[in-house]
């Protein structure tokens, strides 16, 4: 069973996650709720999008429908692209640990889930299908691309993220040693 490729893509996964979760790190919660820039969401909420596409596409990888609890925990498509009814925003802040605990327990399971693949596994196409205006849409890619694209993604997202940090002037609670 070859898994090369597999050790690589969990290698940049877990390296990703690192660099963006010390980006947040010492954040307090009302950092992480306010408007960083008027107009634009929460840094809260890029966070928990993260674990929103995670999700979205674990579900499209292992073809298992996640957890309601957690999309509920993530507040599953409360704050980006079409608004889930179900999965509201908060209304006040949240505790920054709320935040790191729900994105981590969805990296866990797209982890676990890849550490099952092989490499051969990585080619696999699979369908994404949503339906826009009554048309259903379908976009066809490879296992290999999806989880390439999460890493993408989330480095995308932390780059918004950090630079709304730093236009916000946020500053870091230092925790004493």
């Amino acid at each position: 069973m070859a898994k090369q490729q597999i050790e690589l893509m969990l290698y940049m996964l877990e390296d990703i996650r690192k660099v963006t979760l010390k980006g947040v790190s010492g954040l307090s919660k009302e950092q992480l709720f306010a408007e960083p820039v008027p107009g634009e969401s929460c840094i809260g909420s890029y966070i928990m999008h993260l674990a929103e596409a995670e999700l979205g596409w674990l579900k499209t990888l292992s073809g298992e429908d996640q957890p309601e609890d957690l999309k509920k925990r993530i507040y599953y498509g409360a704050w980006f692209d079409v608004p889930a009814k179900d999965y509201l925003p908060p209304k006040e802040p949240i505790e920054p640990e709320e935040y790191i605990n729900a994105i981590t327990e969805v990296r866990e399971r797209l982890l676990t889930y890849i550490r099952n693949m092989d490499d051969s596994d990585l080619e696999t196409i699979q369908v994404n299908r949503w339906v826009i205006d009554g048309v259903e849409k379908k976009h066809e890619c490879s296992k290999k691309w999806i989880i390439y694209h999460l890493i993408e993604h989330e480095a995308h997202t932390r780059g918004q993220m950090f630079m709304l940090i730093r236009m916000a002037g946020f500053k870091k609670k230092v925790e004493n040693n």
